[in-house]
């Protein structure tokens, strides 16, 4: 949320962002990510910490380009149809938390999405990439992000 808030800033963006946490951390565990300094941007500090501290359940302007709503529930009970342009699907791996990387749940995000979303996840296992396409998204190895050879993007095709 916090780096796509960063990007909305830069390319003057207007983002409405949904995060949904079935077991939110807390605030000391955030502290301890210590994301400003990591990324060099200690002058976000304040709206880094607003991300985390605004109530669940509601809406809220976070910048002039971002808003953020916080759901805490759990991936299974998620309802949309068609409403999200993009999903970071940020599960712990199928070895911790494998019911969150069956067909079921990406059959969920599928449904989430609307036509030509994409669902991006650092996993690039084949059990995974083979869910994903059994409930009809299209999908591609990407270039992974530091200390992950390969990374897998699924786009909805209607």
């Amino acid at each position: 949320a916090f780096i796509s808030l960063l990007e909305a800033e830069k390319l003057k963006l207007n983002i409405d962002y949904s995060g949904i946490e079935a077991y939110p951390i807390s605030m000391d565990e955030i502290d301890q990510l210590n994301y400003p300094n990591q990324l060099n941007t200690l002058d976000k500090k304040d709206t880094f910490t607003k991300l985390h501290e605004v109530s669940w359940g509601f809406n809220h302007v976070i910048t002039p380009n971002f808003q953020l709503q916080k759901e805490e529930k759990d991936f299974f009970k998620i309802e949309n149809k068609n409403t999200f342009n993009l999903i970071y699907f940020d599960a712990f791996g199928a070895r911790v938390q494998p019911e969150l990387w069956t067909e079921a749940i990406f059959k969920i995000m599928y449904e989430a999405l609307k036509n030509n979303g994409v669902l991006v996840t650092y996993s690039a296992k084949g059990s995974v990439r083979r869910a994903m396409q059994s409930v009809g998204f299209i999908v591609e190895r990407l270039e992974g992000p530091p200390g992950k050879r390969e990374m897998l993007r699924a786009t909805k095709r209607t």
